[in-house]
């Protein structure tokens, strides 16, 4: 019930000193012993620590994620269609929508299916439109060829576009050719955090205990058993200290709460 009580009362009182530094320890703390005190209770299930977890993570980094090129395989959002149009005497237009794409690829995969080979697609003009820092923006690629199964185009936007739209013509060979695919992907971009964000290293530790949600996993993130009566009140009366109009209070209450998070490393 104290560690309940102390985790409440560290988050209520994040507000009073979010323009300093020591509020990171204070949030950290705070969401783990909410957490701690849900996995002990003896109705809760793993799928409710796993919803809190989840809760609290997008609360926290709300506004401070940033989106970057992966230094390894990028995530591929695919959309895939299946072209009818014969080739000289019609087209298929193809669109498709994604997220945070910093390229676009017109792909021909090597199979239509788990056991069926694909056929070649003909490719005409590509066109993506996509925003980006508030702007509108277009870019096209002609490619006017025949694109053979296993074979792909690039279009790289240069930047990690907020949404974007693509657009293609295709058509096949003849109309004995039933199934050709043609695919596009949007490469994306993927989430990390903000180190700037007050709540950065709360997001650490619970990502950490997401992966292996286990009391003992929350005691060793926390550390050291905690003095929770002392250390409330010594929140508390900090909190009072300085919200005074004395400067020597204000000093004192400063004081007060360096000495508090000494005491929680």
């Amino acid at each position: 019930m104290k560690k309940a009580l102390f985790a409440a009362l560290v988050l209520a009182a994040f507000p009073l000193f979010a323009s300093d530094d020591l509020c990171r320890d204070y949030m950290r703390l705070g969401a783990l012993y909410e957490v701690r005190s849900l996995m002990l209770k003896p109705y809760s299930s793993s799928y409710d620590v796993d919803s809190l977890i989840n809760k609290r993570l997008g609360q926290m980094r709300e506004g401070w994620v940033r989106w970057v090129r992966p230094n390894d395989d990028a995530p591929i959002d695919k959309h895939i269609h299946t072209v009818a149009a014969v080739n000289g005497s019609n087209v298929d237009s193809f669109e498709a929508t994604g997220s945070h794409a910093f390229a676009v690829k017109v792909v021909v995969p090597a199979k239509r299916s788990l056991f069926n080979k694909n056929n070649p697609v003909y490719v005409g003009q590509v066109g993506v439109t996509y925003d980006a820092g508030g702007r509108s923006r277009t870019k096209t690629m002609t490619v006017n060829a025949w694109m053979n199964p296993d074979t792909s185009k690039t279009l790289d936007l240069e930047v990690i576009a907020d949404r974007a739209q693509a657009a293609l013509e295709a058509s096949t060979k003849s109309n004995d050719v039933k199934e050709a695919i043609v695919e596009i992907h949007f490469v994306q971009a993927v989430p990390r955090d903000d180190p700037g964000n007050p709540a950065y290293e709360a997001i650490q530790s619970l990502d950490r205990v997401r992966r292996n949600p286990t009391p003992d996993t929350i005691d060793e993130e926390i550390a050291d058993p905690l003095p929770l009566t002392s250390i409330v009140a010594d929140l508390r009366r900090a909190g009072e200290l300085m919200r005074s109009k004395k400067q020597d209070d204000m000093d004192k209450g400063e004081k007060l709460l360096k000495e508090t998070m000494r005491r929680l490393r």
